[in-house]
């Protein structure tokens, strides 16, 4: 079972924002930490009941990636309920782990981080997948790989996507696309002190692409542009 040395809370955003061993629950739970009080026990002890549920699920298949799948989709998207949010869907609310793990809601990227983590906490290797205009989640064992839609309850599916785009995603560019999801719930809002909170915490990421940290850094001093 997956633990974490945070007792109380999560650890800072800027510490573990280059550590390319830092687990999804962990960056997760860290940027929600940013924005608010988060309890790190709480949510770690949930994926790992989780965890725990769906390994002993996957232990009564025959372990192909095509079963073990429809176990995670039972077990998450089944017996527990986790379903994309439609009706706020780009609230901030759905952008923090804790609270997706309490509401059973949220988006396609955070919904994708607790299948990933319940699935590593149960021996099963999912990975995110980032895919235009949706996040999901894919079985790496198979090939074609198997993607599962947890925004949809855990569907299988498939994608016109191009071969090089379903591919497994590195944490830090999970992170990434999570802040940007954030940047511009917060923005649509008017809350621009959270938007350059989150504009901010991109920075401290890995970003080899000399245009991309341009681009970032544009965007934080239009928006404290704004607040001044």
């Amino acid at each position: 079972m997956g633990e974490n040395p945070h007792v109380s809370g999560p650890a800072p955003f800027a510490e573990i924002a280059g550590d390319s061993d830092a687990t999804l629950d962990v960056v997760a739970l860290a940027i929600a930490g940013e924005f608010r009080d988060v309890d790190t026990p709480r949510a770690i002890a949930e994926l790992d009941a989780l965890g725990a549920e769906l390994s002993r699920a996957a232990d009564r298949t025959r372990a192909s990636p095509e079963v073990v799948v429809v176990a995670c989709r039972q077990v998450l998207g089944g017996v527990h309920g986790f379903l994309g949010d439609q009706t706020q869907y780009d609230h901030p609310d759905n952008s923090m782990l804790d609270l997706v793990l309490t509401r059973r809601r949220g988006l396609p990227i955070l919904l994708s981080v607790v299948y990933v983590e319940v699935a590593r906490r149960a021996g099963i290797e999912l990975a995110g997948v980032g895919l235009p205009g949706h996040f999901v989640v894919g079985h790496f064992g198979a090939d074609p790989p198997v993607l599962l839609d947890p925004f949809a309850g855990g569907a299988t599916m498939s994608t016109d996507a191009a071969q090089d785009l379903v591919r497994p995603w590195e944490a830090h560019e999970i992170a990434m696309r999570m802040l940007n999801n954030l940047v511009a719930s917060y923005h649509r809002r008017g809350d621009l002190t959270n938007a350059l909170r989150a504009a901010t915490m991109r920075l401290a990421l890995p970003v080899p692409e000399p245009q991309l940290q341009s681009t970032l850094k544009a965007e934080l001093r239009a928006i404290q542009a704004r607040l001044n």
